[in-house]
């Protein structure tokens, strides 16, 4: 009888979970994935189901998320306009790909902006050095928003300068990510918050919201200072992104400091995060600065996630890469694309273009490198080159496209960043820019080592079902 009970028991949960997961997905590879994983784990599906795939609808978790950058979006709405009567655009703005532009001024509100000065900063010591002393010079705000920041010792030198410029009458606000920085202790907010830091957390984990909010993470690294210099790029704050933890080697990463017109974006992003976490609304001109003529380098920013109607970073990607005529050089840490990106990077390489792939050698998380090593044989085939960095741990988000354009931020090439997490990525149309970071794609290369078709179609059953499975797996979690 109580056999009859249980298997009545299981039967009943997965028929509820089945209909949860039908009803509430739009993604039919991801529907897939999790019956499958039902059916091998009814029970123990099902649990994992409720607390890491259930995904609650968007308008339900981010109601009115939006509240800052009205100016921006009108800013959005004008260059549209002038873009569908084929009005000229200023001389500096027409050397951006038009259709391109106009796809980032639609599904992220972002205008084109041309005044602008970019510096690249290659790994932590260079970005570190330079935030340091970008801090320093603060005199009126500092925001910052960060998915891992951790309590060693380059975090607790970051929180002694903003300590400090607080007590000098710079305002100062804090946001971090409550599953990437959950290991930050209490005692550190409350040093900031007793000087007069103003702190939250996005999301932060604990019961009984882990079903609903889990799956959503605040993946952006973000840095304003005064209105006028921005940061953004892979780098979060911990000693291992300046190389102090010796076990994981080097630490090879990409960060942009950007001054200009640009910065307006990225406040206006952090601004809408902060209201939307601590329903403080932070408004003034004083956070929106006429900035000075810098330069002269074309830049969008588009700020994705599950706060917006459409996978902006995604569809800036894909549209991106498919006006390429010559190359497409990618450098992800973790590659899970889905099927309309294979089927991308597959077209592209069997149509001439030079597709080149570089990825973790050494990986910072086992799981994710053999769900990305399941896809390299269907993208070698079609003649896509994929390397693997050897000298330490990779984790730059870099796409540049033709000698023309280039893709910096924080989204991986992977699933969870096109539709999961809060991203912010800097779309730049500078051939100064792209040749800067073709310089560290190419001294990164000779770092790495190619992975042959042939030898790789000659791994063990082994590792084939293990990439197997974590490919199964690493889209849902």
């Amino acid at each position: 009888m109580a056999l009859y009970i249980g298997l009545i028991f299981i039967l009943i949960q997965l028929i509820l979970a089945e209909s949860m997961i039908v009803l509430e997905n739009r993604y039919p590879e991801k529907t897939r994935r999790w019956l499958t994983v039902l059916g091998a784990l009814p029970v123990a599906g099902f649990l994992l189901y409720l607390i890491m795939g259930f995904s609650a609808r968007r308008g339900r978790l981010f109601p009115d998320k939006h509240l800052q950058g009205a100016r921006l979006r009108q800013a959005a709405d004008r260059q549209k306009r002038k873009l569908s009567m084929n009005k000229t655009m200023p001389e500096e703005e027409q050397y951006a790909p038009k259709r391109l532009t106009r796809l980032i001024l639609t599904n992220a509100s972002a205008p084109l902006t041309a005044n602008n000065q970019i510096t690249v900063l290659t790994n932590g010591q260079n970005k570190f050095r330079v935030l340091k002393q970008e801090l320093e010079q603060a005199v009126q705000h500092i925001h910052l928003e960060y998915y891992i920041y951790r309590d060693d010792v380059i975090g607790r030198e970051i929180q002694d300068i903003l300590i400090r410029k607080r007590r000098q009458g710079v305002e100062v606000r804090f946001l971090v990510d409550g599953a990437g920085s959950k290991g930050l202790p209490q005692s550190f907010y409350q040093d900031m918050e007793q000087a007069g830091i103003e702190t939250d957390v996005f999301f932060p984990v604990r019961f009984p919201y882990l079903g609903s909010r889990l799956n959503y993470r605040n993946h952006r690294k973000i840095v304003i200072i005064d209105g006028k210099t921005a940061f953004t790029g892979g780098m979060n704050v911990g000693d291992e992104y300046v190389n102090r933890d010796r076990s994981l080697g080097l630490w090879r990463d990409t960060h942009l400091m950007i001054k200009g017109e640009a910065v307006a974006m990225l406040q206006t992003a952090f601004l809408n995060d902060w209201s939307f976490c601590t329903n403080r609304k932070v408004q003034g001109a004083q956070y929106y600065p006429q900035p000075e003529p810098v330069g002269h380098q074309l830049t969008q920013i588009i700020a994705g996630g599950p706060d917006a109607y459409w996978d902006s970073v995604k569809q800036a990607l894909f549209k991106g890469m498919t006006g390429a005529h010559q190359r497409i050089h990618i450098t992800t840490p973790y590659l899970i694309p889905d099927e309309s990106m294979v089927t991308l990077l597959q077209t592209m390489a069997l149509s001439g273009v030079e597709v080149k792939l570089l990825v973790q050698g050494i990986p910072d998380h086992r799981f994710v490198q053999l769900a990305s090593q399941s896809y390299f044989q269907e993208l070698l085939e079609a003649g896509v080159q994929i390397y693997t960095y050897q000298k330490g741990i990779l984790h730059a988000k870099i796409v540049t496209v033709d000698e023309d354009i280039a893709f910096v931020g924080t989204a991986n090439f992977d699933i969870r960043s096109f539709k999961l997490d809060l991203e912010v990525t800097a779309a730049i149309y500078n051939r100064g820019i792209v040749q800067r970071l073709e310089q560290d794609f190419t001294h990164d290369l000779h770092e790495s080592e190619r992975v042959k078709l042939a030898q790789f179609k000659e791994r063990g059953l082994a590792q084939r079902m293990m990439e197997a499975h974590a490919r199964l797996m690493a889209p849902l979690l």
